[in-house]
Formats: structure tokens, C-alpha cells, sequence
């Protein structure tokens, strides 16, 4: 074989093994990036989920036929009306928070649970106040109670809340309002609330690709859709 001969078959590897590395770059980071767009999917719905769960149970409190609103729903912090199930703030700039209350029947019988998946099993009825807000980690966090703040779903950097409001008593939503512009009186007209979470986009920088990515789900409270 001559030495022509010798670099042209050289060359010829040489760009077989090139085009080789190059599918299997672009390979391994399809494959990549399809794990990180999975993870926020699962991320999106577990997060999604949780609130999702905690807002429909919103104003439930067990033998309404014995027990009136205003025993299972008083006035206390941050509820400021008889009846009221959900509370919100929102500042501008920042994600807002979400609480929502509802009661819980002794020893877990009726099967409800506060945000952080927990039954309660004590001999007596008790209230659960759930709490949700995002962290300086961009994370859902969770109290119960007043209690610790527990990460539940990371990257997350936005919390929107729009909750429906009855405002004439006709049983349907006339208007969906930040927590700021909802008045203390018409707090118990609460129907339902869209909630939107904007998470981090794992692919962001890559061309075409935002920097964030937001989900919105409608959300109707227990007894009141």
C-alpha cells in the first residue's frame, strides 16, 4: 500500500470516527435533555397535585348537620370572616402564598390530610391551616399550623393565585381577583382558583428555549363547584 493510499484511508476514518462522535454527542444530550424535561414534568405534576389536593378540600369540616360554619370556620389569622376557607398575599414582585383551612375528624376516620400528607391521629377533631409559599431555594414549601416550612417540589420560581369570587351570592364565579383586591367580607364567596407555577426550564438557553415555563390549572373548592 503506498503511502497516498495510507492517508486516504486515514482521512476517510478520520471523518467516520468524527461523524461517529457527532451522533453520539447529539445523541446523549437528546437522551439528556428528554431526563430533565421528565423530571419537570413529574415536578409539575406533584407540585400541581399537592395544591390541587389541599384546595379542594378548602372549607370541609365532618357532621355539618351538628356542627355550624361558624364553630368549624371563625374568625382567627388570616381568615378575617366567618365561613372563610382560603387566604393569599401577593406583592408585587414576588410569589404569592396560599392558605387554605379545613378540619379533620378524629383519628383519621374521614381520610383527610394536611399538605405534608399527614392523617390526623389525635381522639379529636382538629383544624389543619396549610400554608404554601416559595422559598429563597425556588422551592414550594409547606407549613401546617403555623409549623416549619417543609420543601416539597424544587425549581419552582413563581406562585400566582387568582381565586374566583361570588360576589352577588348566585353560586357562580363573577370575577377573578389577586389576594390584595379581595375585600375581608367577601372572602367566604370563594369558589374555585386558578393557580399558576412557573418553573425553571431545564433546557433554558438553548435556542428557542425560555427561560422558565409556567403551568395554570383551575381549581374548585369543596362544595362550592
Amino acid at each position: 500500500m503506498s503511502l497516498l493510499e495510507i492517508l486516504v484511508a486515514l482521512s476517510i476514518g478520520f471523518f467516520l470516527l468524527t461523524g461517529i462522535i457527532t451522533v453520539f454527542s447529539a445523541t446523549r444530550q437528546n437522551f439528556t435533555a428528554q431526563g430533565q424535561m421528565s423530571q419537570l414534568q413529574d415536578d409539575q405534576r406533584m407540585a400541581m397535585g399537592i395544591v390541587t389536593t389541599v384546595l379542594q378540600e378548602a372549607g370541609f369540616f365532618p357532621a355539618p348537620q351538628t356542627t355550624t360554619v361558624a364553630v368549624a370556620l371563625p374568625v382567627a389569622a388570616p381568615f378575617t370572616a366567618v365561613g372563610q376557607s382560603v387566604s393569599g398575599v401577593n406583592t408585587a414582585g414576588a410569589p404569592d402564598t396560599l392558605t387554605v383551612r379545613y378540619l379533620a375528624g378524629a383519628n383519621g376516620g374521614d381520610s383527610m390530610t394536611d399538605c405534608n400528607g399527614k392523617l390526623n391521629t389525635t381522639a379529636l377533631t382538629v383544624t389543619f391551616v396549610n400554608t404554601f409559599a416559595i422559598n429563597a431555594n425556588k422551592e414550594l414549601t409547606c407549613s401546617v399550623n403555623g409549623g416549619v416550612q417543609r420543601p416539597l417540589v424544587g425549581g419552582i420560581t413563581g406562585l400566582t393565585i387568582l381565586f374566583g369570587v361570588d360576589s352577588d351570592g348566585n353560586g357562580s364565579v363573577n370575577q377573578y381577583l389577586p389576594a390584595a383586591s379581595i375585600a375581608a367580607s367577601a372572602w367566604p364567596g370563594v369558589l374555585s382558583a386558578l393557580v399558576t407555577m412557573t418553573f425553571q426550564n431545564p433546557l433554558a438557553g438553548q435556542p428557542g428555549q425560555n427561560a422558565t415555563i409556567s403551568l395554570t390549572r383551575f381549581i374548585s373548592l369543596m362544595g362550592k363547584s
